[in-house]
């Protein structure tokens, strides 16, 4: 399977790696798709205590810059699921929204369908990476199993000092019998 994950991360990587690069590079294209809501949030931005240089320009080129590195992050199995989990925060908003078939018609609608759905196979293919284990164990899991391997543990060891506290509650019966034999022998 390793050889198999070797192939496909990079195959995977490759579009998210190439749109946000692209979006890093050229923000318009995001922002022309729906410029009413990014002048809206701009807008927002301004008239918050956000630094001056930032507006939905950069907020978008930044978005790109995440997007590509994440790609590279996860083409080259660094912090696969983490990446992966950039991957679909950071490109699945915005491939959904740079999508105009209301607009289209014919075959051109037809390409564009055809664009979604393979984009929608990426952002399946993001999501299956994100749950992927490589073979090991999700942080949870090992959370979970350390912590019934130290109740277990907890457990035995408290049953062993039950043990040592009953051999030792006898010990100490049989030692007040016999200082209660002892003392009654010298007042007798």
């Amino acid at each position: 399977m390793a050889l198999v994950r070797r192939i496909a991360r990079p195959l995977l990587a490759a579009p998210f790696i190439f749109e946000g690069v692209r979006t890093a590079l050229r923000p318009e294209r995001e922002i022309d798709v729906y410029p009413e809501a990014f002048d809206a949030v701009d807008s927002a931005i301004g008239k918050t205590s956000a630094p001056g240089f930032l507006d939905v320009r950069t907020v978008v080129r930044a978005t790109g810059v995440v997007a590509a590195g994440a790609g590279v992050l996860y083409a080259t199995n660094r912090c696969p699921r983490a990446a992966a989990a950039a991957l679909l925060v950071t490109t699945s908003v915005g491939w959904a929204g740079r999508k105009r078939i209301w607009e289209l018609r014919g075959e051109e609608l037809t390409q564009e369908v055809q664009s979604i759905l393979t984009d929608a196979g990426l952002i399946g293919g993001v999501l299956l990476a994100v749950v992927d284990h490589d073979g090991k164990p999700s942080l949870g899991y090992r959370a979970n199993s350390f912590i019934e391997r130290s109740q277990k543990k907890a457990a035995a060891k408290q049953r062993q000092l039950e043990k040592k506290a009953g051999a030792l509650e006898k010990k100490a019966k049989g030692a007040v019998q016999t200082a209660q034999k002892q003392l009654s022998v010298q007042q007798g």
